[in-house]
């Protein structure tokens, strides 16, 4: 199930020029952030623990170690939304209830809730600078938990 989006008004990103470039160059850097942290995972620790992490110095690694499984290897391009995944995100959050019986969503999105154009050229942008953006390379650095993740 897809967890994270990033959210922007669709009618203003096909009007407005300045909107929508601002929407690529974010997306643009998140990416690029993604990409970075996947061939830097110790310097990315580094810089998280830096800035007043509670979690250790371990367990951090871990952390990052973690999400860039569930990221890489990316083999549409980092952030690109695959269909399948979308369909299936929006059938479990419409039909799995929870404890008080109430849904994500209580009706099938719309077709155009959801759109690979920002991504698709913040990719081409990436693509441009020699960032490796699909990761097929990837490898889970190993890792070794510290009691109190120190």
């Amino acid at each position: 199930m897809l967890q994270d989006a990033i959210w922007a008004d669709g009618e203003r990103l096909a009007s407005d020029d300045a909107y929508r470039d601002i929407a690529v160059r974010f997306v643009t850097a998140s990416l690029q952030g993604w990409a970075y942290c996947r061939d830097n995972v110790e310097a990315c620790r580094d810089i998280v623990v830096a800035k007043g992490s509670k979690l250790g110095n371990s367990h951090q690694l871990w952390q990052m170690n973690e999400i860039n499984k569930l990221i890489w290897p990316a083999p549409n391009g980092v952030g690109f939304i695959d269909q399948a995944a979308w369909d299936r995100t929006a059938e479990i959050a419409q039909n799995t209830p929870n404890l008080e019986g109430a849904t994500v969503i209580t009706a099938p999105p719309s077709a155009d809730t959801f759109t690979n154009d920002i991504v698709t050229e913040a990719l081409a942008a990436l693509d441009a600078l020699g960032v490796d953006t699909t990761g097929a390379d990837f490898t889970p650095t190993d890792v070794t938990l510290e009691e109190g993740g120190a």
